[in-house]
């Protein structure tokens, strides 16, 4: 039975609710619905909500003005919760691994003895989120004593046990965590854990809580502000509206007439995450209550104008100046008790006693950097102690294996490769991963097995040991798709070497190690003038011993193609070994020693100009005085080469490798969205000496131009682009190339 509203009030003090339905980025029209009731001087005594609702409800409740939402969900602050990639600004490559070509990758666990997979339980991470929240709740949270009756305005919000069926309200304890378990959608956010319950979003068993409104606080009149219906029918062939059907339950839209009144408007082409166009929301939300206002003001004599709901809010969020958003210490939960201590300690490294919310941000990505946790919730207690927050992590490990699938797909034949990779993840005072990485193809196949520990915990060092076996086939690695090239080369590399390398971060994105090299690289190849692929080989092969010092710094947002951030690579490195030489028709064999220093530079930066437009600044230099070899393919082999896109890595580029060269190039980006871009490099290369067949040096010959155009698709998986690529001096001069996925390839020994 509904209870009887407004029993012992008088019209002078009459109360009015307002209620607001969740629908995703359609619930934006709620803050066009307050900013008219507030203009109309209609009061607000209570709110409550469903998740889009349950945030603007909640916002509102902790004193945020409409013009005030409009302007947080127009801020690049807000548009950041739903990106799928770490902020540039908390990358930490300092911590990450060599990059591979991995499009998709799924995590195992070992239950009863056996491999269970663990699937991902949500399209978009939420750290950003959830991160957020904690900034924008923590100091109402404070202030009310998580009663949400003490907040400015007393709130209410709803989300769902999915195992009980049941919906649940939450009326008391952290704000963020009750909007977040408000919102999470299944499969788009992750689900939030209240009371050792996992709580999901709460349309699925209430999508409009009026009821709710009518038993907690019984007010005289609902104002419901609605902008989404229940679901159509279920279709036979389309399997999405049949699985929404079985998730979630009818709600009941129709509140009866002498409760109040709903103001409606349906989006039938606005999805749920779709915020592109967040002021026509508003505005119809706005426009839509202005239609109704003169019955809303038949309803109420009661008015609190702009200036009265104004001294409100200031009176309410003056006291968040007595619960400062600054933290101390860390709290850590949810995983063993050796891996929690260890997770503090990484915290409190070079952190002061009291510390900054940006601070609280850059520690937390760095545990996620580290990839050692599956899930990651924060949130924080004000500590009367210490007069600061306490930040609560409840943590939970990352499977102990991983597998990965990649690789590329193109229209060059020769380009398209497949990689698996596998990964075992230990850690407690330190990490430990055991790696292996596998790529097959026409032009390029390779096997890289090794182990890495960090010690981040402690001091920010890493250790790692790898074995290297590669090899590229630039015969059968043919490069265009509408004839053969014109000069094929029947060249194959190889390079198999052990690297054993130790070193740390310097800043959260550039790191510094130095190690050892060992190895050898053999080059087999024919200079006849027309040639088989059972052609017998020359064959060279160099044994070497390289000690290297290498600096990283990388803030690119993509590992290919990218669009924004910085990369710069300086190494300098000593070569010691031997080459060995076996004819084709002569089984004398010529042996020479060799050593050489080689110091390379790189660096790739991008500008932004606008929101549409960057503009990228490469840079190459190298400088060796190394000395060739006996023959030229095998001198041309090991020789540095420029090779600054991804169509040019799978080419031998005879005319543009030399020890010592400059090269420089411009990229402009025009950027359509966040995923869809049109880039274009011009590059100039300008060796100091270029080694001709002949086997003799011509110094400073002129200049070489490349150029690449592309249009690319950043997936969520990997990119695909159309590119037209151009090289001054190449078997042919122009190549045209379809391309999903990545061209990554390991480095050789003495790169």
């Amino acid at each position: 039975m509904l209870p009887t509203t407004g029993l012992c009030r008088t019209a002078d003090s009459a109360k009015i609710g307002l209620v607001l339905s969740g629908g995703g980025a359609k619930g934006l029209f709620h803050v066009g619905v307050l900013k008219a009731l507030e203009e109309n001087e209609i009061p607000i005594d209570y709110v409550a909500g469903t998740s889009i609702g349950a945030i603007i409800a909640g916002m509102y409740a902790m004193g945020y003005t409409p013009d005030e939402m409009r302007e947080y969900f127009s801020s690049k602050r807000f548009n950041n919760l739903f990106n799928f990639d770490i902020p540039p600004k908390f990358r930490f490559f300092a911590l990450e691994p060599e990059a591979t070509p991995e499009l998709f990758f799924l995590r195992f666990d070992i239950e009863n003895k056996s491999f269970k997979p663990v699937l991902p339980t949500n399209l978009v991470p939420s750290y950003n989120m959830d991160l957020e929240f904690v900034k924008l709740t923590s100091q109402a949270t404070t202030v009310c004593k998580n009663n949400f009756d003490s907040l400015m305005i007393p709130f209410r919000c709803v989300a769902s046990e999915i195992r009980t069926h049941k919906s649940r309200v939450l009326k008391s304890g952290n704000l963020g965590t009750a909007i977040r378990a408000s919102m999470s959608y299944p499969f788009v956010f992750k689900p939030v854990l209240v009371d050792s319950t996992l709580l999901f979003d709460g349309g699925f068993y209430n999508n409009f809580p009026w009821d709710v409104m009518l038993f907690d606080f019984k007010p005289d009149l609902i104002i419901g502000s609605q902008c989404t219906t229940n679901n159509e029918p279920p279709s036979e062939s389309d399997i999405i509206s049949q699985v929404t059907n079985m998730l979630i339950s009818y709600t009941d839209y129709e509140m009866p007439d002498s409760l109040g009144i709903v103001i409606n408007k349906t989006f039938a082409d606005v999805g749920v995450l779709d915020f592109g166009n967040i002021d026509a929301l508003i505005d119809s939300g706005y426009v839509t209550t202005m239609k109704s206002i003169e019955q809303i003001r038949k309803r109420t004599k009661i008015r609190r104008t702009v200036d009265e709901v104004e001294r409100r809010r200031r009176l309410f969020k003056s006291k968040y100046f007595h619960f400062p958003l600054i933290y101390s210490g860390i709290t850590v939960s949810g995983a063993s008790k050796r891996q929690n201590k260890t997770v503090e300690q990484l915290f409190r490294r070079n952190t002061q006693v009291k510390y900054s919310h940006n601070k609280f941000e850059t520690k937390l990505f760095g545990v996620i950097a580290l990839n050692i946790v599956n899930s990651l919730y924060p949130t924080a207690e004000w500590n009367h102690d210490s007069q600061a927050y306490t930040p609560m992590l409840r943590i939970s490990q990352s499977p102990i294996f991983k597998a990965s699938l990649g690789g590329n797909i193109s229209s060059a034949a020769g380009n398209n490769m497949i990689n698996a990779g596998l990964e075992v993840l230990r850690w407690g005072k330190y990490l430990t991963r055991i790696k292996s990485d596998f790529t097959f193809g026409k032009l390029y196949s390779s096997i890289k097995v090794g182990v890495r520990q960090d010690y981040p915990f402690s001091y920010p060092f890493f250790a790692e040991a790898y074995m290297t076996l590669s090899g590229y086939d630039y015969y059968k690695g043919s490069q265009d798709i509408f004839y053969d090239d014109i000069r094929q080369i029947l060249l194959k590399e190889y390079s198999y070497y052990f690297t054993v390398n130790a070193g740390r971060g310097i800043t959260r994105n550039s790191k510094i190690k130095s190690g050892i090299n060992i190895g050898i690289h053999n080059v087999h190849y024919n200079k006849a003038a027309i040639i088989k692929s059972s052609d017998t080989l020359s064959r060279f092969n160099f044994q070497f011993l390289s000690p290297h010092v290498i600096f990283d710094k990388n803030t690119l947002n993509y590992k290919q193609y990218p669009t924004a951030g910085h990369y710069f690579r300086c190494s300098i490195r000593n070569v010691w070994g031997i080459e060995n030489y076996k004819y084709i028709s002569d089984p004398f064999t010529e042996k020479q020693y060799h050593s050489w220093i080689a110091l390379r530079l790189t660096n790739d930066y991008y500008l932004d100009i606008n929101k549409f437009v960057s503009l990228g600044f490469y840079f190459d230099f190298s400088a060796s005085n190394r000395f060739k070899f006996f023959d030229y393919y095998p001198t041309l082999a090991v020789t540095p080469v420029f090779q600054p896109t991804p169509h040019s890595k799978t080419f031998l580029l005879e005319n543009y490798r030399a020890n010592t060269f400059v090269a420089a190039g411009l990229k402009p980006v025009i950027k359509f969205g966040k995923m869809f871009s049109l880039q274009t490099d011009a590059y100039i290369f300008q060796p100091y000496e270029s080694l001709l067949y002949d086997m003799t040096y011509t110094k400073m010959p002129k200049f070489l131009l490349m150029g690449s155009a592309a249009a690319v698709w950043q997936s969520p998986v990997g990119p695909l682009a159309v590119s037209l690529n151009y090289y001054e001096k190449n078997y042919s001069n122009f190549y045209l190339m379809v391309n999903f996925g990545y061209l990554i390839f390991n480095r050789k020994g003495i790169d």
